[in-house]
């Protein structure tokens, strides 16, 4: 372990109630790997709710990729927080970057919930790595598809009968 590992370690020291870390679980790392790496290869129509809820245990147990405080507004829910903390990332490191898939999975699994800003930021992802892999033909194709996708999710009824009644005392 690293001298700076070491020192973050003693200073941060893990919670009874933490998720255990990808660094201390190798086999639970490697095995979610394929599922951070759906943003770029499945259509936004093929995912649901199902894949939201396993990026969340997934992404609960790595690392992050930027400072815990920030990732755990993200991990919340912060709207503001994953638009900062996924523009960041991907302007820095780039859609390749070491911790792209883990923001652009954040990003989806936000999507997912209805947040309406994440599916813009992953369709502006996937179109920067377009232009990486001029090959990979379906990342254009995918970017668009998350451009015009809205989200699943169930709002209020505008039919609901009580809706529009005017309490009467």
């Amino acid at each position: 372990m690293s001298r700076e590992r070491l020192g973050r370690d003693r200073a941060c020291p893990p919670s009874r109630t933490d998720p255990p870390r990808a660094d201390r679980d190798p086999a639970r790392h490697t095995a979610a790997t394929p599922l951070l790496r759906l943003w770029g290869v499945v259509a936004p129509r093929a995912l649901g709710p199902a894949t939201a809820r396993s990026l969340r245990l997934v992404l609960g147990g790595i690392e992050p990729p930027f400072g815990r405080r920030h990732w755990d507004a993200v991990m919340r829910g912060d709207p503001a927080a994953m638009a900062r903390v996924s523009i960041t990332a991907l302007r820095v490191g780039g859609p390749a970057g070491a911790g792209a898939d883990a923001v652009a999975s954040a990003l989806l699994m936000r999507a997912l919930a209805g947040d309406r800003t994440a599916p813009a930021i992953l369709a502006g992802a996937l179109r920067k790595l377009a232009r990486l892999r001029p090959d990979d033909t379906h990342l254009p194709v995918l970017a668009e598809q998350w451009t015009a996708w809205s989200p699943r999710v169930p709002g209020p009824n505008p039919y609901d009968p009580g809706r529009h009644r005017e309490a009467h005392a």
